[in-house]
């Protein structure tokens, strides 16, 4: 398996568009746009003023509240100096944000903490749940599969045209790094909360990234559902997210979020570098940061961000779920009769990713049965999954 710093150059080789703004050889430091930054629209004109000399272009995005500028070619290459000398008035926060890059690539900064295993049998089909007071949970990830046994279509609904969860994307005939994230989460889902209504957004990509604006859209998709469609969004999961350049939260990310609904609530991983520098969205006031909890509830995992805005704790350790088919290059290890590339719709892996949708499943699940929403049970909820040394073992919730 790849070193983190390995990935982190991979990604960043197949995405050219994107730099790293860190000190040297620290593989957490935030990765912006080049020559592009997000204003809120509050902001815009004052902005245009300030930087006229600099930028190119103003976009409004009127959907988001936001104006996307972009810097003259000859200054595009250090978007967050540019930020902090000239958007940066004394005293006060930053005017403008750099555009950041979202993902949950394995080993690097958000996602899962290792690579997916294939099991060797298939796991038990979970339960159908049926209830006139059907909780839905969003998930925005890498989509799902659809054909899988697990999802019968009456189970869930797309938010966008294609949610298929992408094997191997750029034809390498190699699993792609992110590809499954998806279906696995929507799996681990449908274990803990099987009465649960399921509405999909494939909004990373099967490298596992995605860009804040890309990210925006699909939360405002989702808000679309939920106001002008009457789709009642229990819980959204997002195992995804980002450091970034100054440590202070995104504002156009946060604004978007509350604005989701009031009675949404917002279930985030708090990612996998074991450390305590804050993580977006997990580390929002307003989103349930998860962590991630050995196989058997009883310890945090050496991979497991953590700090004080890590709201709950779930076994996140070789966790068994769905996952798409696929059938890579290599062969049977020696003396096992498993082939390490080999999968037929179910692994196990490992990461905060996969311990966030316990969190969300669990608040649909106790609100289902309670007929009431899951902003309600929230507080009970969180009782349920706390960190190993501040309350009881969670382990019994691992699949």
């Amino acid at each position: 398996m790849k070193s983190p710093a390995e990935r982190l150059a991979r990604v960043l080789e197949k995405h050219p568009k994107f730099y790293e703004v860190a000190p040297d050889g620290d593989y957490t430091g935030a990765i912006i746009r080049r020559g592009q930054f997000l204003v809120p629209a509050r902001h815009a004109s004052a902005v245009e003023e300030k930087a006229r000399a600099w930028t190119d272009r103003r976009t409004d995005l009127q959907p988001l509240g936001a104006a996307w500028f972009t810097l003259r070619r000859d200054a595009e290459d250090d978007v967050a100096g540019f930020i902090a000398n000239e958007l940066s008035p004394k005293g006060t926060g930053a005017l403008a944000s750099p555009v950041h890059l979202f993902r949950g690539e394995p080993n690097y900064q958000g996602g899962p903490g290792d690579a997916p295993a294939p099991v060797a049998e298939p796991l038990p089909e979970p339960p159908k749940g049926r209830s006139s007071h059907a909780v839905t949970v969003a998930v925005l990830d890498t989509g799902l599969s659809t054909t899988h046994q697990w999802f019968p279509k009456q189970s869930w609904e797309a938010v966008d045209a294609d949610v298929d969860d992408v094997p191997d994307e750029n034809n390498d005939y190699e699993l792609d790094a992110q590809a499954g994230h998806g279906t696995f989460i929507a799996g681990i889902v449908r274990q803990h909360a099987p009465g649960a209504h399921l509405m999909i957004s494939r909004v990373l990509g099967s490298d596992g990234v995605c860009d804040e604006l890309e990210l925006l859209q699909a939360l405002r998709a989702l808000q679309h559902l939920n106001t002008l469609h009457n789709r009642k969004i229990g819980v959204l999961n997002l195992s995804l997210g980002a450091y970034t350049w100054n440590n202070q939260p995104p504002a156009l990310l946060s604004q978007v979020i509350e604005e989701l609904s009031a009675d949404t609530v917002v279930v985030s991983a708090a990612g996998n570098n074991s450390r305590d520098r804050k993580f977006w969205p997990a580390a929002f006031d307003s989103v349930v940061g998860v962590g991630a909890l050995t196989a058997d509830g009883q310890e945090r995992t050496t991979f497991s961000n953590h700090g004080d805005w890590v709201d709950a704790w779930a076994p996140g350790e070789r966790v068994a779920s769905s996952f798409i088919e696929f059938d890579g290059p290599q062969e049977e290890a020696p003396k096992s009769d498993i082939d390490p590339d080999c999968f037929t719709g179910f692994a196990t892996w490992s990461g905060t990713s996969f311990a966030a949708p316990q969190v969300a499943a669990e608040l649909a699940g106790q609100a289902q049965e309670q007929k009431t929403s899951p902003r309600a049970v929230l507080d009970d909820v969180l009782k349920d999954f706390p960190e190993p040394d501040k309350g009881a073992s969670t382990g019994s919730r691992s699949p």
